[in-house]
């Protein structure tokens, strides 16, 4: 994964603390870099991310504050550089190029979010309206179509396959961002 995978994911991260903890985390898998707050889901393709092989399941959640404290450090001159997670006596260590956080992983079970990411396709738009509902807080997709752009340079939303009926948001194959409807 690289530096702005983990800005775009901090995007769908809950501004305060949530009580589902699991949510103060960012999910890391081999492949992928996941986020939500439950309304909102950031979904990044990753391939090949450098994990611990002694991981207990097949992710990690990075608790948010973590990722945070090395996009600080790191500020905004690296964005394409990778960060790797290792295991170094006993501790976890998020690491890119010299900068190091140490971390203890979220203990809990991430949610699955594949009834939602299952039907995304682009250019699919009947059958994505075919799956979901229609209502939903105008303020994240304009959140989500900002911040994909900022941190992946795609200058104008043009370049940005949206659905704005159905909250789909998909500039390539790699990211996929959700707006979830609102309850009524």
């Amino acid at each position: 994964m690289k530096l702005q995978d983990l800005r775009l994911a901090l995007t769908a991260v809950p501004k305060k603390t949530d009580i589902r903890y699991y949510l103060n985390g960012i999910k890391i898998t081999k492949d992928t870099v996941s986020a939500s707050n439950g309304n909102i889901l950031c979904h990044i393709n990753t391939y090949q991310n450098e994990l611990p092989d002694q991981l207990e399941n097949d992710y990690l959640i990075v608790p948010v504050e973590t990722v945070k404290a090395l996009l600080k450090k790191m500020g905004s001159k690296h964005e394409n550089k990778e960060v790797a997670i290792f295991l170094n006596n006993g501790r976890y260590e998020m690491q890119c190029l010299n900068e190091v956080e140490v971390f203890t992983p979220i203990d809990h079970k991430y949610p699955s979010f594949d009834k939602i990411l299952t039907p995304v396709k682009a250019n699919k738009h009947d059958e994505n309206l075919n799956k979901i509902l229609h209502q939903f807080d105008w303020a994240y997709v304009a959140l989500a179509n900002d911040a994909i752009c900022k941190y992946y340079g795609n200058s104008t939303p043009k370049r940005l396959y949206s659905c704005a009926e159905c909250g789909y948001f998909m500039p390539d194959n790699d990211i996929i961002y959700v707006i979830m409807p609102c309850r009524i």
